[in-house]
């Protein structure tokens, strides 16, 4: 990345940057597709539907974050291909944990999604998330979430620089059609109120103080959560009819997915300064190193050893 754009997102910290550069519904489902082979911008357009500009400016953003690369396309003189980087090629476990929560949380699909097979294994299996310390399944509750003493939420949620687009992939087509994560990663704000939800934010001032969040939108975002299963709502003081919000088994279950990402940011998108959070595994009591494990075999998964049944 260049230009003042290049300093601005240098003064984010790594777990915002990561957020920046994958929180978007589209880049993440044009990184699925390429995951699946895709490497040609007509491939991506007629698996997605989506449109020329769009297309072109979140292939061009995944370029900057060095995530794709483009080279000249073998078969064709003169065009190019996107292939994915080893920056790219590391968030393999990002998306097969979107998966797994897609699949165990968002049952209302009018196409199922596929299996993951893991051939080591022959198995069918739905991933688990561990520390690589021990085998044993780690849930938020097994770990310590610490942040920087003078960092709030919205240091880690930063504005996102494209406008939402009303074109969406089609519902019939299992692997794009992704709606819960959409709702939890496609919107800024979104990821930021369950960000502070994961720290420990209960309550409406809570969540206004920390995010700087406009009081309608946080009211219109924690009554979708509500809606959506992520929260519950829960009354500590009957009197006065005060309420707080806490993450349900389907919002804590989504920790899996953004403690992948948060160690995808610190290996990939670190800068000088000390990380602004930091996930401690109670367990082993080192900052937590999360690995997927086969729920079948206990191994833990590589890129290279499982495959969705399409």
């Amino acid at each position: 990345m260049t230009g003042a754009r290049s300093d601005a997102a240098a003064q984010i910290p790594a777990v915002g940057r990561a957020l920046l550069a994958l929180g978007d519904r589209w880049t993440l489902l044009i990184l699925q597709r390429a995951f699946l082979g895709a490497r040609r911008f007509s491939q991506w357009q007629e698996a997605l539907g989506v449109s020329n500009s769009v297309l072109t400016s979140r292939l061009r953003e995944l370029e900057q974050y060095e995530v794709l690369i483009r080279v000249p396309d073998p078969a064709y003189a003169g065009r190019s291909e996107y292939r994915l980087t080893e920056r790219g090629l590391d968030l393999w476990s990002v998306l097969v944990a979107i998966w797994a929560w897609e699949k165990r949380w968002v049952l209302a699909r009018p196409a199922p999604l596929p299996e993951l097979r893991h051939h080591r294994c022959g198995l069918a299996c739905v991933p688990r998330l561990t520390c690589t310390c021990a085998p044993h399944p780690v849930s938020p509750r097994d770990t310590t979430a610490l942040r920087r003493s003078n960092a709030r939420v919205a240091d880690v949620s930063p504005a996102r620089l494209h406008r939402r687009t009303s074109a969406s992939p089609h519902p019939g087509d299992a692997l794009s059609f992704l709606p819960g994560t959409m709702e939890l990663l496609g919107n800024r704000w979104s990821t930021a109120v369950l960000a502070a939800a994961f720290l420990g934010v209960r309550r409406f001032g809570g969540f206004e103080r920390d995010l700087g969040i406009p009081p309608v939108i946080l009211a219109d975002r924690l009554r979708r959560f509500v809606e959506l299963g992520v929260f519950r709502r829960v009354v500590y003081d009957e009197r006065y009819g005060r309420e707080e919000y806490r993450l349900t088994a389907k919002g804590l279950a989504f920790f899996d997915v953004l403690a992948l990402l948060v160690r995808w940011g610190e290996r990939w998108l670190a800068g000088p300064a000390e990380p602004v959070l930091v996930i401690r595994h109670r367990r082993c009591g080192r900052v937590l190193e999360p690995v997927l494990r086969c729920d079948r075999c206990q191994a833990v998964l590589n890129r290279r050893e499982v495959r969705f049944m399409l």
